[in-house]
């Protein structure tokens, strides 16, 4: 945000910006917090019970559930880490919403699954009167719960926990 300002029309412009580089780092940080903070943040979060069912069963990327079992795949995220390559599966929601202390950014956090509800609080907010669109449906016979027995259900509640904790998330049907 502290050079946010000097870009006009996806282009930066350089001598704005390196005039502005001139300025004490603690001015640039004043800017780009104030016009931080004249922004709405939102985003949406998911049960993490449901969100890992639904990267196990995905069909883009990396399509696991050919490679092994709905169990060997929790394993896997209770076993991987932020450094592997694909790290976004493995990292809690909230990371995304906060600041390096822990503070939460975000204005709003909507839920997966209050989606309709909530997008229609984030259009109304921005001014908008589109409805979302669900560009990639992944269909599923059963619902998450099924897939998980006790010690998988444990595995993702314990991986998780920050995001069961902050977000009110359960196992539940």
């Amino acid at each position: 945000m502290e050079t946010y300002w000097t870009q006009y029309g996806g282009r930066k412009n350089r001598i704005l910006a390196g005039l502005y580089l001139l300025r004490p780092e603690e001015q640039r940080k004043k800017i780009g917090r104030e016009q931080f903070e004249t922004y709405f943040k939102f985003g949406f979060v998911r049960n993490p019970w449901d969100r890992v069912v639904s990267l196990y069963e995905r069909t883009e990327a990396l399509q696991l559930r050919n490679e092994m079992t709905f169990e060997q795949f929790v394993d896997w995220i209770d076993y991987s880490s932020a450094t592997c390559v694909h790290s976004s599966p493995h990292r809690y929601q909230l990371d995304w919403f906060v600041d390096s202390n822990g503070t939460v950014l975000a204005d709003f956090i909507g839920k997966f699954e209050r989606l309709d509800e909530d997008w229609a609080f984030v259009a109304q907010k921005l001014g908008l009167d589109e409805k979302l669109p669900h560009r990639r449906a992944n269909p599923r016979d059963r619902h998450y719960t099924e897939y998980y027995n006790s010690r998988t259900r444990d595995v993702i509640a314990n991986k998780f926990k920050v995001d069961i904790e902050h977000f009110g998330y359960e196992f539940s049907k």
